[in-house]
């Protein structure tokens, strides 16, 4: 399928472990005290008959509890349904989410996390993750930024340092729902840049807010592949709970 023709350079850089997963999101920086969150996410992509994207599903499901208004802990399980195998676990990881700055004081949320993902049987390597979250809020628009970063650990493990850049921007449309654009980036390995068609960027319109029932949330979104490395079509949809 033909990519569309635009090039978009983010306002910064980025990354993740595998490559902008249906299942990954643009995250916050916020860190609430005894605040416990549990969402279930489920991703689908297609891409050219020949790309282990296409009619890929992935699923995860994730815990995350704030132990105080600085740190919370996060436990994300992984499941992966490439086309033609069976619908297998993926991996487990664990998160250490750090909050610096809050906007209530400072105008802006600015965070930090730092992990480790397990992979599971054949699926290796292993990484050790981090990143940096910002959050900035202006009237009925927010805007979100991510930089992240992975380095291979382990069993089948690469030198060097994969990068992914992540945006979302959205406005309140109520109290309620917001709509808004988001667009993720992947670089890969930054020993082995090969140009922007090698890399993965992708960019479509997301929905977030309130369900009308159990103190639910939901966010959904399309991203279109706007290179040649990146799938041409991927679906998400989460939903979460706190308590």
């Amino acid at each position: 399928m033909r990519k569309l023709a635009l090039v978009m350079t983010p306002m910064v850089f980025a990354a993740s472990v595998a490559q902008a997963s249906t299942t990954g999101s643009v995250g916050s920086a916020a860190v609430t005290k005894d605040k416990t969150q549990v969402e279930a996410r489920f991703g689908y992509s297609e891409a050219d008959d020949s790309s282990s994207q296409d009619e890929r599903f992935r699923s995860r499901v994730q815990i995350d509890h704030g132990f105080t208004d600085f740190y919370a802990a996060r436990v994300v399980l992984q499941q992966d349904k490439r086309k033609g195998n069976n619908y297998e676990h993926d991996s487990i990881t664990i998160d250490n989410r750090f909050q610096f700055l809050d906007a209530e004081t400072s105008g802006f949320d600015l965070g930090m996390r730092a992990g480790y993902q397990h992979k599971g049987g054949d699926k290796k390597p292993s990484a050790v993750t981090f990143g940096f979250f910002e959050r900035i809020p202006f009237d009925a628009y927010e805007v979100r930024l991510n930089q992240l970063f992975a380095h291979d650990v382990g069993e089948e493990s690469d030198d060097g340092l994969s990068a992914e850049a992540r945006f979302q921007v959205t406005r309140a449309i109520n109290d309620d729902h917001r709509l808004g654009l988001e667009g993720f980036h992947d670089f890969g390995n930054l020993n082995e840049q090969g140009g922007y068609s090698d890399q993965s960027h992708q960019i479509g319109p997301v929905a977030k807010g309130k369900l009308p029932l159990g103190n639910l949330k939901y966010e959904a979104g399309y991203r279109v592949g706007i290179s040649e490395a990146a799938p041409d079509h991927n679906f998400k949809v989460f939903i979460s709970r706190s308590f």
